[in-house]
């Protein structure tokens, strides 16, 4: 099923693209699918695994664009950073495993889980002191070396139940 949606969203964002984006300029440096999965990848292991924000500097375009759902409008860099800042505020121990890969053209598609111990606070949600495991799946359109736009579906409302609601021992 997993297979399905992506590929289905795969040729969405090509068709959705071609109808409404120019084509890069020829300036740009050919990247190959092996490159754009590296920089896909740093996403989550270089900033949020290996804690460092800084690498966001150097994998995002200059006008990246993410498309996250539940937020209410578009993300630019400063935006992606403040975002990324929040998760390891709230959980320190936050690690992302991949679970898949898909690269055509210039997208990458990361299927992930993530786990972690919320310690601060997360958007509205206080500190629980809860571990939480949500799964999540991102699209990425590679431009110019650089993640160019990003479209993000996170299981948010399985992270916000386990974050608050009933505890271990308070389940039936």
């Amino acid at each position: 099923m997993y297979y399905v949606v992506i590929v289905a969203a795969l040729v969405l964002v090509s068709v959705d693209r071609a109808a409404s984006q120019v084509p890069p300029p020829s300036a740009c440096p050919a990247t190959t699918q092996v490159e754009n999965t590296a920089l896909a990848r740093a996403w989550h292991e270089d900033v949020i695994n290996r804690r460092n924000p800084d690498a966001l500097k150097q994998i995002l375009a200059p006008a990246v664009v993410l498309h996250a759902a539940g937020y209410p409008k578009t993300l630019d860099a400063a935006g992606i950073a403040s975002m990324m800042g929040e998760f390891l505020s709230a959980f320190p121990d936050l690690v992302y495993t991949f679970d898949q890969f898909i690269a055509a053209d210039d997208f990458v598609v990361e299927r992930y889980t993530a786990t972690g111990t919320q310690q601060g606070q997360l958007g509205d949600i206080p500190a629980s002191g809860r571990v939480a495991t949500w799964t999540g799946i991102n699209i990425f359109r590679i431009e110019c070396g650089r993640i160019a736009e990003v479209w993000a579906q996170v299981d948010a409302v399985s992270r916000t139940r386990q974050l608050t609601g009933p505890g271990p021992m308070q389940e039936r």
